[in-house]
């Protein structure tokens, strides 16, 4: 769970952080177990010891950024059901936003270099079988009321995570299936022991974010969920809750405000990020009143995915904001993997839980086809779960579309049409229908694949709810077809999504309930070896045969890290976001820049044009 700023630039999406170069520095320089340790030892005799650090610093931020000021963004469609990011009904993306602008995690990860760097903690340690590992905590490092950060705090918060009473069993179940209670051995320095060697626990603690025990203590599980609804307890991090000028609920707002007590502002690596004094999440359910609201002026960044909007409504035609360059448009190249996407198929649900009918479907979804009516072929055709890494299959097929060996495949699978009938039926006279689960606005991506379907005999009705609704009963299974997409990470984590102790769960990311013996032992191996390059071609084979299953009718992703519409105030560093930097790196690395903010101004009272930036941004690539 990644709740720290420093990988909120990078993402918040189940990411492997682990690498093989740390591998190494890790298996050269950690010892055995030692002996508790009553006193703190210094940093010189922790480094004595075989201590591991970095000492060295790579700020992602631009030394020309200016403290001050607010930024506005969307912060979704609805105001979120709660605040927590742990616990039932915490998993939306403004849940890991909040956490993350609050708590830190003990270390952080720098993706351009691929290395470990202190944040809460600053010395860390790997036993020599690679499960038990020690961190000392910065006795600098202080949560918002002033306390200090300890161990006791990194205990109590272990505690809360596997606490069942929170009613979230997949994360009570992760943390306790990998780790034993940590154990303090002093007020900085603590132990855990990982009850399975697996080249990602040590990333898995090392991400682990840190709540005060203060506040803990006072509560379990099920009283955290009830107590910490809509309250925060104070965070180690650079932003805490501005509740007094926040507002809940319908046409409500969140805003966080810049803490100036920061223990951590003046760190080197610190340098140009967190900038804005205030940020402020809005919330607006119509898409048409988002566009409307922005162009009024009501917030600042407008994150857009639609390519049609993108390249038809949003240009200078259509807006004189955008015309006059009071309104920018920028899409911004970097090397953030992508996650799988497509139409997923309910395989605990006849007749999909046959291959050859998912295959089948798989032909009859045209994906170049919509690329171009829909998205303007701005978007690059998936066949790998591993999109962007090279843990990819380059062999995998991309099949090809063609409604000829679709039907082959349905004939195979006991459904043909008589003579003269619209529809495929089977033996029983069963007509082939299903429904199909969308969100709001998904009808206007997959009428297409509804008419493909329709044309070889197969009725597709819509189920439309609510986007919660539908995320919801997704995570549930309770559906038969619907279409999902992940984000992605340098680093797979196929386990959850594919290995089959998962087949029978709720609520887990293995929402097709893919199960096959071989494909487990796969992910066994993959899961246990901790040489990265060794890791390649057992992702390879995972990714194959989870591709040939054709749980996923793969879909498409973006090429690019983010495009945005934004007002002209802001500064930002050469490269517009991070490495592995998306739509939240503004809130950041972007600053308010005055003499933009003037020049906007003045621009606007006389009705004058200001100079139009790139609208492309592929720094990256540049300097490689």
């Amino acid at each position: 769970m990644f709740k720290n700023i420093k990988f909120l630039i990078f993402s918040l999406f189940f990411i492997s952080l682990f690498i093989d170069t740390i591998d190494a520095k890790i298996k050269r320089k950690g010892g055995s177990k030692s002996k508790s340790n009553l006193k703190e030892l210094s940093v010189e005799e922790l480094e004595q010891q075989g201590w591991i650090t970095n000492k060295n610093v790579y700020p992602s931020g631009s030394p020309e950024a200016k403290k001050g000021g607010m930024i506005r963004m969307l912060g979704g469609e609805e105001f979120p059901s709660t605040f927590r990011d742990i616990g039932k009904d915490s998993r939306s993306q403004i849940n890991g936003l909040l956490a993350g602008l609050q708590y830190e995690a003990l270390l952080s990860f720098d993706y351009e270099h691929l290395e470990w760097g202190p944040n809460l903690a600053t010395h860390w340690k790997i036993s020599s079988d690679s499960l038990t590992y020690w961190f000392r905590l910065n006795p600098k490092a202080k949560f918002a009321d002033g306390k200090d950060v300890t161990s006791k705090d990194v205990i109590a918060t272990f505690k809360l995570l596997i606490d069942d009473g929170h009613e979230d069993p997949n994360v009570a179940g992760f943390w306790d299936d990998l780790f034993e209670i940590p154990v303090a051995e002093s007020k900085y320095t603590f132990r855990v022991t990982a009850k399975k060697k697996d080249w990602r626990t040590f990333r898995n603690f090392a991400s682990l974010t840190v709540m005060p025990s203060t506040y803990l203590d006072k509560v379990d599980g099920a009283g955290y969920i009830e107590k910490y609804d809509f309250n925060f307890m104070p965070g180690s991090g650079p932003y805490e809750y501005d509740r007094e000028n926040s507002k809940k609920g319908n046409e409500g707002y969140i805003i966080m405000k810049r803490r100036d007590d920061w223990w951590a502002k003046n760190n080197p690596d610190n340098i140009g990020i967190y900038n804005f004094d205030k940020i402020k999440f809005i919330f607006i359910e119509d898409e048409n009143q988002q566009v409307i609201s922005f162009f009024n002026g009501d917030y600042d960044i407008y994150p857009w995915s639609r390519a049609q909007w993108w390249v038809e409504r949003f240009n200078s035609e259509k807006y004189d904001e955008i015309k006059n360059g009071w309104v920018q448009k920028i899409k911004i190249f970097n090397f953030l993997p992508k996650g799988p996407s497509g139409i997923v198929f309910n395989t605990k649900k006849k007749p999909f839980d046959d291959l050859r009918i998912r295959k089948a479907f798989t032909h009859l979804f045209d994906v170049d086809k919509l690329n171009k009516r829909l998205f303007f072929d701005e978007y690059v055709r998936l066949n790998t779960y591993f999109y962007g890494t090279p843990y990819s299959n380059p062999r995998n097929p991309m099949l090809e579309f063609s409604p000829q060996k679709a039907l082959k495949l349905l004939n195979e699978a006991g459904w043909t049409r008589k003579q003269g009938e619209q529809w495929l039926t089977n033996s029983n006279n069963e007509i082939f229908e299903f429904e199909f689960l969308i969100a709001p606005g998904g009808d206007r991506i997959y009428t297409t694949y509804q008419e493909d379907l329709k044309n070889v005999g197969i009725n597709m009705k819509f189920k439309q709810v609510d986007g919660s609704a539908k995320f919801s009963k997704t995570m549930k299974k309770e559906y038969e077809v619907t279409g999902q997409g992940w984000t992605g990470g340098f680093f797979p984590s196929p386990e959850g999504m594919m290995h089959g102790k998962y087949a029978d769960e709720v609520e887990v990311t293995n929402i097709t309930s893919m199960s096959y013996p071989e494909l487990d032992k796969l992910i066994e191996a993959y899961n246990a070896e901790w040489d990265a390059k060794k890791r390649i071609p057992l992702a390879h084979q995972i990714d194959s045969i989870a591709v040939n299953s054709f749980h996923y009718a793969l879909g498409w992703t973006s090429p690019y890290g983010a495009r945005m519409l934004y007002w002209y105030k802001f500064g930002m560093p050469e490269s517009g976001i991070t490495y592995v930097g998306d739509w939240r790196t503004p809130l950041s690395h972007w600053w308010i820049d005055s003499s933009k903010e003037e020049q906007l101004n003045v621009a606007k009272e006389g009705d004058a044009s200001l100079p139009i930036q790139p609208t492309t941004i592929d720094y990256w690539n540049r300097i490689k």
